[in-house]
């Protein structure tokens, strides 16, 4: 079953709810709406979750490239303050300790780079999906309340290229 099959449903449990007089307005039990909103979250594209996912990830690799930095800082501390006493090994100690610190910055800032650059392009690709759906959704509503039956998803990217154009 897929979504419009899912409106075609809740169309037909629209049509044939009792109506209150001169009102125009439908009655529907709340158990049967709760179930409903169950089965729409359950056709929510799988980029939502991935989503949520790729920020966790984020967080990790963020806190990884933290500790990995700190790490390699400390590290260069304990070589350095091991070799104080010999000037020339110092010097160099202290330069190789700046080059540690320094790469380690960069690729602290390059994963953080990325982790947002992926982070962005799922972001885009999760909301043009939820445009997409939220469309299909205006659709179905339209023609429920028009008791039409909905357009099928090729009418409606046809609609969206018209709109492109």
């Amino acid at each position: 079953m897929d979504i419009l099959d899912l409106l075609e449903e809740f169309e037909s449990i629209i049509e044939g709810s009792g109506r209150i007089p001169m009102t125009g307005k439908v009655v529907i039990h709340e158990e049967v709406l709760y179930n409903y909103l169950d089965k729409f979250r359950a056709y929510l594209p799988q980029s939502i979750r991935d989503a949520e996912y790729v920020i966790r990830e984020k967080d990790r690799i963020l806190n990884d490239a933290v500790r990995e930095g700190e790490g390699l800082i400390e590290g260069a501390k304990v070589k350095c303050q091991r070799i104080v006493g010999e000037s020339e090994i110092v010097k160099q100690a202290i330069a190789q300790g700046e080059l540690i610190i320094t790469n380690a910055k960069a690729e602290a800032k390059n994963l953080v780079s990325g982790a947002y650059s992926y982070s962005e392009e799922v972001m885009s690709n999760l909301q043009k999906e939820l445009e997409t759906n939220l469309k299909t959704i205006r659709s179905g509503r339209d023609a429920i309340r028009l008791h039409l039956p909905p357009p099928s998803v090729i009418d409606i990217q046809k609609m969206e290229i018209a709109e492109g154009e």
